[in-house]
């Protein structure tokens, strides 16, 4: 008996301590949750630095913070840093204006996350960085071992600082796809595919073991592009000719700290102790911390947010973000959908306030059928007489084209991925997989027996049939209104389509696009075209408030906030790529997009 009351009394005693751990969670949660988006006024005091700290994947889309990862956070010790494009621009364009902030110093390595940290987006940092150079305030650089798109960006720095201990590897870009088509004979899983355009290499994957000539012209001519963009910045800024820099690559492309200094790659090689030093120097020092006086780019932007509160302008430009494949029906994360555009541009038609839209197209495309019902929501917004501007991020192929061609004004960068005019489909065929397992199928059918979505059986002639002639009609559909939309003939633009991907700057000389610019002067042409003097930018989606995760959180059953062990890391990755089938949901099964990502 007496083990019994003990053995009761320590159950007792484990649920309590579980359910005060557990309240302990959920107010941490909600701390956290509360106080990332607390407004609280920051004191910006002079002759202070601007510190951007480059451990964050930067994306298009502002940051999407559910009450999962932010708990996770604060129970693991934080995470990645997210930082919205818009935001880092807005803020180092104020700080050039700042009597009280007196340089910018940039540090850690990019991360890129699903397409997070492309060349596009880091195109326009530098530019405003230079922006902030022009007005005479230094920009200082420090790093240990820069990926290349770090490198890539604070090359622009007037002072690049290594560590000792670290280096610099420079080996050009490359591009890698797995094929599946391999393995699925060995399944006994077949592919009928359906396409239009020789380019097309999205539908290579499935059906062969390399690259077409044509799949690998386009890429290599891509890869060349973007590496001749990337030296020709990486010069100009390290006061180099190309030529020069490309002849010091041929011979290394791995710098050591003192090679990297003797090649120009970098001004010196400093400790971070020996940082703090000459930090202090041109600023102030910190007397509490003994660094330098400085304030982190996110703080600083909080404080433009309370200003922005007190002076809120009437007049709106809305930028709206077509981020990750397109599907149909709801966005979720890494997938824009057809149904959530559509409702947001609805809105936005209705609101006297919003005087133009900013598209922000950053996707690789997706379904077709998504991407023509964005499309008319596009034009039924423009049938308000009011401009919509296209500003392409990284990608704007396929389908992210289908939906940018409507648009008054296409804005691209030289490294943007766009055009992949083309359309395809894939017709399985397990028949081969089910002898293998001992499935079987059987079949009733009323009227003709066409059916050429069944997986169970080879297609026949006349499903193909069918099958290529919805396809031709969709791509038909595609180039007509491609040629509408930019005062093309319908066989020029058969001539530029057929899937073939091409660079912002070859966009630009074949007419698919109008300008070389990013999000920024996107936006100036939108303010010209509305005759717009004074506005507010406003983001679609967007960042959710406190209070609205709050809400999230008491709405919704809390996680487990916990480190997940080895067998569930993997289960995650498995379901991350089960959610990724969720892509796949044209009821014509028919797709515009993208077979890969370029680094």
């Amino acid at each position: 008996m007496k083990l019994f009351f003990k053995s009761v009394l320590q159950q007792a005693a484990a649920q309590i301590l579980a359910g005060v751990l557990l309240m302990g969670f959920v107010f941490l949660g909600f701390a956290i949750i509360i106080g990332k988006f607390a407004v609280t006024e920051i004191d910006i005091q002079k002759k202070s630095v601007l510190v951007l700290n480059l451990n964050a994947n930067i994306t298009d889309t502002p940051a999407q913070y559910g009450p999962q990862d932010l708990m996770l956070e604060a129970m693991q010790g934080g995470g990645n840093q997210s930082l919205h494009l818009y935001k880092i621009l807005e803020n180092i364009n104020a700080a050039a204006e700042d009597s009280k902030i007196r340089s910018l110093f940039l540090h850690g390595n990019l991360i890129a996350i699903e397409g997070g940290s492309g060349y596009a987006a880091l195109r326009e940092i530098r530019d405003a960085i230079k922006k902030f150079k022009n007005t005479g305030k230094p920009v200082y650089a420090y790093t240990l071992t820069p990926n290349l798109r770090t490198y890539y960006l604070v090359s622009c720095a007037d002072h690049l600082m290594m560590n000792p201990f670290g280096d610099i590897t420079l080996n050009g870009l490359s591009s890698e796809v797995t094929f599946y088509h391999g393995a699925m004979e060995k399944f006994g899983i077949g592919v009928q595919p359906i396409r239009v355009g020789k380019y097309k290499s999205a539908i290579e994957p499935f059906t062969r073991k390399k690259f077409s000539e044509e799949g690998r012209e386009q890429i290599q001519e891509l890869l060349d592009d973007r590496w001749t963009s990337i030296i020709n910045e990486i010069s100009e800024n390290r006061m180099l000719e190309p030529h020069v820099l490309n002849k010091i690559l041929e011979n290394s492309f791995h710098f050591k700290p003192a090679q990297a200094l003797k090649a120009g790659l970098i001004d010196k090689i400093s400790t971070r102790q020996q940082l703090v030093e000459q930090l202090v120097k041109i600023g102030v020092e910190d007397k509490e911390s003994g660094s330098f006086r400085q304030i982190g780019l996110v703080e600083y932007g909080e404080s433009q947010s309370i200003d922005k509160q007190m002076r809120s302008k009437k007049d709106k430009i809305a930028v709206v973000y077509v981020e990750g494949t397109i599907v149909e029906g709801e966005s979720f994360p890494g997938y824009t959908g057809s149904s959530t555009i559509q409702r947001v541009l609805s809105k936005l038609k209705k609101r006297e306030d919003v005087k133009a839209v900013i598209l922000r197209v950053n996707s690789p495309g997706g379904s077709a059928t998504a991407s023509e019902i964005m499309q008319q929501a596009i034009r039924a917004f423009q049938e308000s007489g009011r401009p919509l501007v296209v500003s392409m991020g990284a990608l704007a192929a396929s389908g992210g084209y289908w939906i940018s061609a409507p648009a008054q004004q296409i804005f691209a960068q030289p490294e943007t991925i766009t055009g992949s005019i083309g359309v395809f489909g894939l017709l399985l065929n397990m028949e081969g997989l089910g002898e293998k397992v001992g499935l079987t199928w059987d079949r009733v059918s009323s009227g003709q027996q066409i059916n050429p979505f069944t997986i169970s059986r080879p297609k026949s002639d006349e499903e193909l049939e069918f099958v290529q002639k919805m396809v031709d009609d969709i791509y038909d559909t595609f180039i007509s209104n491609v040629a509408n939309h930019r005062n093309l003939e319908k066989q020029e633009v058969h001539e530029i389509a057929q899937g073939r991907v091409w660079s912002g700057s070859k966009a630009l000389d074949i007419g698919l696009v109008d300008s070389l610019g990013g999000l920024g002067q996107a936006i100036e042409t939108a303010g010209d075209l509305a005759g717009l003097d004074i506005y507010e930018i406003e983001h679609h989606p967007k960042e959710m408030t406190g209070i609205e995760l709050l809400a999230e959180v008491l709405g919704k059953d809390l996680v487990k906030a916990r480190t997940r062990s080895l067998a569930e890391t993997q289960l995650s990755q498995i379901q991350h790529q089960i959610i990724n089938l969720r892509a796949w949901n044209d009821p014509r099964n028919a797709y515009v997009r993208l077979p890969f990502r370029l680094p």
